[in-house]
């Protein structure tokens, strides 16, 4: 009897250089929102995903998003974003609406644009750092252009 698992055999199945490319890829996306996170939390008490639902509503029209639309934009379920909103709207950052009996918006509020104001120097001072100052120019235009055929694919898919 064998000690390794059908899960370890279709693992090792795949190419070496996929294997690295992915868990390198898994490692850098989870340990930079991790210190983007950290420095979020230590100097405005506001967490990453919190962050990026504000920006999100930012540079959305009107700066009003659905709760759905909202919820998919920064990969949480409607439950979570629930009581991500509840958090947010304590806080004043945003407000909420109901539009009909099943729609609900979130719009950002002054004290959003605020904490923004605040948040944003340092945040992308630390994503040049973290993210950008260790690639080459050309290097910064094909990572985009990756990751933007990355997302395709999911949306063409069936």
């Amino acid at each position: 009897m064998s000690n390794r698992s059908r899960a370890q055999s279709t693992w090792e199945a795949i190419p070496e250089t996929d294997r690295f490319s992915w868990l390198a890829f898994r490692k850098a996306a989870v340990e930079l929102i991790a210190v983007l996170d950290a420095d979020l939390q230590e100097h405005l008490q506001i967490g990453f995903t919190d962050f990026d639902a504000l920006v999100r509503l930012l540079n959305a029209p009107d700066q009003t998003m659905r709760v759905a639309d909202l919820a998919r934009a920064v990969s949480r379920s409607p439950s979570a974003l629930t009581r991500m909103v509840s958090r947010l709207e304590a806080r004043r950052f945003v407000t909420r609406s109901r539009r009909s009996p099943t729609e609900v918006t979130v719009t950002l509020a002054a004290a959003g644009h605020t904490i923004l104001d605040e948040a944003a120097p340092r945040h992308l001072a630390l994503v040049e750092q973290l993210f950008w100052s260790p690639l080459a120019a050309d290097e910064r235009t094909q990572i985009g252009s990756l990751c933007q055929r990355l997302i395709q694919a999911r949306c063409d898919a069936p």
